[in-house]
């Protein structure tokens, strides 16, 4: 028997909002300058519908970068080595559009919130993602996940140099690093 759920049903436009409005602000203020009443004022919903959904402000940023990942993963196209190179050019395109803000805040205090949410949102996901696209392409091995780490790692290392533009050289830097010989011609 089924238990009908009490109160008003949720809208998943008020998700969709709370989540988009999180991101922009975290991107824009950064995480201490992000107040649930001002995600709640931005999005244009109730701060009560915030609080319904997730308990804080942890909770909800973690949980709209995690859904700004799943929004950018693309399906499988059937070739395990284009969609490796795929997966390479997505990091890189969004390693300089607040990513690489995130990242930098999270190693100036590792033990912060902000790293915290920056590790289980986002690095742990796109190094879970390389791992299994490396994994279809080389063969699963006890170094794979090191591979796909290393290969995030140097992309996070050249954006911080600036020379991280999302291009076919980038990539095969990054195969090299990750120890694929190369992409086709």
């Amino acid at each position: 028997m089924q238990h009908a759920q009490r109160g008003r049903p949720r809208h998943s436009e008020i998700d969709r909002l709370a989540l988009e409005h999180a991101v922009t602000l975290l991107a824009e203020r950064g995480y201490a300058g992000v107040r649930m009443k001002d995600v709640a004022e931005s999005a244009g919903i109730g701060l009560g519908a915030l609080y319904r959904r997730w308990p804080g402000k942890k909770e909800l940023l973690m949980a709209a970068l995690r859904a700004d990942v799943a929004e950018h993963e693309a399906l499988d196209s059937g070739d395990p080595l284009t969609d490796l190179a795929a997966a390479v050019q997505r990091i890189a395109q969004a390693l300089p559009r607040g990513l690489g803000r995130l990242i930098a805040a999270s190693l100036s205090e590792p033990d912060s919130e902000l790293a915290q949410v920056a590790r289980e949102a986002k690095l742990t996901p796109m190094a879970d993602g390389l791992t299994a696209r490396l994994e279809k392409v080389a063969g699963p091995g006890p170094d794979v996940r090191l591979r796909a780490e290393s290969g995030l790692a140097y992309l996070i290392w050249k954006t911080a140099v600036g020379d991280a533009t999302p291009t076919d050289a980038l990539t095969d830097e990054t195969f090299a690093i990750m120890g694929i010989a190369g992409r086709r011609a």
